[in-house]
C-alpha cells in the first residue's frame, strides 16, 4: 500500500500521522535534517526525508508484527 506525504507548512509534513519537519540547514550543521514526532515524542533526526518515511514505514512494520 502507498502512502503519500502531505505538506501541512513550509517545514511540516504529515506522513502516516507522524510530522516530519524540515530543520535547515547552518553554518554548524551544514545540510538540512529532518525530524519526526509523534506528539510529544521524537523519533530522531534524518539527513534525507525519504530516510524519515523509510523509519516510519518501518516503525509500522514492527507494530503489526507485535499486534
Amino acid at each position: 500500500m502507498s502512502h503519500s506525504i502531505r505538506e501541512i507548512s513550509r517545514h511540516s509534513s504529515i506522513y502516516r500521522g507522524f510530522i516530519i519537519t524540515r530543520r535547515p540547514k547552518t553554518v554548524i550543521s551544514k545540510i538540512a535534517r529532518y525530524e519526526i514526532t509523534l506528539g510529544e515524542q521524537s523519533f530522531g533526526l534524518f539527513d534525507a526525508q525519504a530516510q524519515a518515511t523509510g523509519y516510519i514505514d518501518e516503525l509500522h512494520i514492527q507494530k503489526g508484527k507485535t499486534a
